[in-house]
């Protein structure tokens, strides 16, 4: 399940990025700057992830072709299982929902071969450069 972000995220959030090998110099207020959208996904344990959503405006064609750039940040990049399971759920949803806004695709940045190697096989993104990654909407 997937929700607007709460105030009370913010805590998860900074505890989770201060943790993270890729997101250390990131704050919790990067998921709330104007012009974003973040969703938080969920289950019955509570928080799993965070996805920021932005246009891209560098890789945006025209007014009508938008590039949406995402930022991911996992509460816990050690749960594997939960982290999986919310991203093969609820990407599908996040696509068709971009698609539907006038999207033509979608890219983020990644540093981890895990990560990187999962979008690739179960979500069907491709590279575009040794970090960058796309899914054709």
């Amino acid at each position: 399940m997937d929700r607007e972000i709460r105030t009370e995220d913010l805590a998860w959030l900074a505890e989770s990025l201060s943790k993270d090998e890729y997101h250390k110099t990131t704050t919790p207020e990067f998921f709330i700057q104007p012009n974003t959208v973040c969703k938080i996904y969920e289950d019955e344990d509570g928080p799993i992830l965070a996805v920021r959503g932005s246009i891209d405006f560098k890789r945006s064609k025209d007014a009508g072709s938008k590039s949406l750039r995402l930022d991911i940040q996992y509460k816990d990049n050690l749960d594997h299982r939960r982290n999986m399971k919310a991203m093969i759920t609820g990407f599908d949803i996040l696509a068709k929902r971009s698609k539907e806004n006038g999207f033509f695709e979608i890219v983020f940045d990644t540093n981890s071969p895990l990560l990187r190697k999962f979008c690739i096989r179960r979500l069907g993104f491709e590279e575009l450069d040794e970090f960058q990654l796309r899914k054709v909407l």
